[in-house]
């Protein structure tokens, strides 16, 4: 009876590491990432809260996409969370927007039961408008396999 357990014990820490060590499924067809980082400031000073989107220049490319914290840094991700991009050319393109106006759901049903419209939130940039563009930014990036993939985005008016 202990010698069917102990294999059963076996087996089932067995399981358990092998189930913790793979994670999710990742497809083998999915090409390889490289980490890239990089910092955005406005101005002379660190941009929080921006959205730093690295868009493919090849056709069937990958776009990888990440946003700053207080200090202005960033980290992109392709496919999964820091996995950094696929390696290529990049436009790059960089936004910081707040909607302003508008109003809540319990509001706007107000609105409606008096057959009005409620009133449109609008969109603020918070950075010049080139940047929201990839064509217009005038920023590219060319991540590479290996080195080092750390970017600075000096942005001016």
């Amino acid at each position: 009876m202990f010698h069917s357990a102990g294999r059963w014990l076996i087996c089932a820490s067995c399981m358990l590491v092998w189930a913790g060590c793979g994670g999710a499924a990742v497809d083998p067809n999915r090409p390889a990432t490289a980490p890239v980082s990089g910092t955005v400031t406005y101005q002379g000073s660190p941009v929080e809260n921006a959205t730093v989107t690295f868009l493919a220049s090849a056709p069937d490319g990958k776009s990888a996409v990440g946003r700053t914290d207080a200090s202005g840094k960033f980290a992109l991700m392709t496919f999964a969370p820091g996995d950094g991009a696929v390696p290529g050319q990049y436009k790059v393109m960089i936004s910081k927007q707040v909607t302003e106006g508008g109003v809540s759901e319990e509001e706007a049903y107000k609105y409606i039961e008096r057959g009005e419209n409620p009133p449109e939130p609008t969109v603020k940039n918070l950075l010049p408008e080139k940047y929201t563009a990839a064509d217009t930014s005038g920023l590219s990036a060319d991540v590479t396999e290996s080195g080092e993939n750390t970017f600075t985005f000096e942005l001016t008016d």
